[in-house]
């Protein structure tokens, strides 16, 4: 009986030594090499280009692989969030631009996008919270610019992408 007790314990403490571990060093997980974090950068590049060019399945698809390179890159975060926005789906859009703003709490464009998606659920407190952390950070950028002006265009919604 206590030989199969033990098989029962070492039948599960692989995953509860594998869970410990990843719980010491939580960077381990998050390390990324130099290639990694260019190819990620490349991808990201591609991804927006091809999105602006209106492809947004090939554009989303390009983003993923670029955050499966470094899921650091909060820049095609971003455009991943901006990617889901333009095929209606918000709720993945706030997911993404939620992620980038965890990753670098100053990037504008998850910044600009969900302050927009805040003023079109009625809660412009938060996106004027979203404008002033953008002045600080880039008084001139075109997402400063963006939401400052559908924020001084009235109660009215922002227009869609």
């Amino acid at each position: 009986m206590l030989a199969a007790s033990a098989r029962n314990l070492f039948r599960f403490s692989p995953p509860a030594a594998l869970v410990l571990l990843l719980a010491l060093l939580p960077g381990v997980a998050l390390a990324v090499d130099a290639v990694s974090a260019r190819n990620s950068v490349e991808l990201a590049e591609r991804g927006i280009e091809i999105a602006a060019r209106g492809d947004l399945a090939t554009a989303q698809r390009f983003l993923e692989r670029a955050v499966a390179a470094n899921p650091a890159n909060a820049r095609a975060y971003a455009h991943l969030g901006g990617v889901h926005q333009s095929m209606s789906d918000k709720r993945l859009a706030r997911k993404y631009y939620g992620i980038a703003l965890v990753i670098d709490p100053t990037e504008p464009d998850a910044l600009n996008r969900i302050a927009q998606l805040d003023l079109a659920e009625g809660n412009r407190t938060a996106a004027e919270q979203r404008l002033r952390v953008l002045r600080f950070h880039c008084e001139t950028c075109e997402q400063t610019q963006e939401l400052a002006r559908v924020l001084s265009s009235g109660p009215a919604a922002p227009l869609e992408p």
